[in-house]
């Protein structure tokens, strides 16, 4: 049992950042269509914007997959959710055609920002500042 607990947490937190790092591999692949879409949602600078997203996405998923500073990787896409989630999953003023499919996806992104937070919290201890003490926040 404590060799599976030992092991939950890491493949959990690996499928956290493999979602991120698909994820924004096929954002590279299909970029103009993407930025388009950005575009006609009315986001200003879209290609600057979803370099930047790439950049969060990869980056961070693989972060996220090897266990390297993922308390980091945890906090910057939970911070990149939030805007994301609001601006691109708005069920409030969603039609009523797309309410349930954007209310699905607002949901979904709200329980990944969960999990974002609980891989920030568990890598407290893993944090650490230059003398190798762990880093205490609160």
């Amino acid at each position: 049992m404590k060799n599976t607990l030992k092991l939950s947490y890491p493949v959990g937190r690996a499928f956290l950042g493999a979602l991120f790092f698909i994820s924004g591999i096929f954002k590279v692949v299909g970029f103009s269509g993407v930025a388009g879409w950005m575009a006609s949602a009315g986001l200003p600078f879209a290609a600057p914007l979803l370099a930047i997203t790439i950049a969060i996405e990869v980056i961070g998923g693989l972060m996220l997959i090897t266990g390297f500073r993922a308390r980091y990787a945890a906090l910057v896409i939970a911070l990149f959710l939030v805007p994301v989630t609001i601006v691109f999953h708005a069920f409030w003023s969603a039609d009523a055609a797309s309410f349930q499919n954007q209310l699905t996806a607002f949901l979904k992104n709200l329980a990944i920002l969960g999990g974002m937070l609980l891989v920030f919290e568990r890598e407290r201890g893993a944090a650490g500042d230059a003398s190798g003490k762990a880093i205490r926040i609160a």
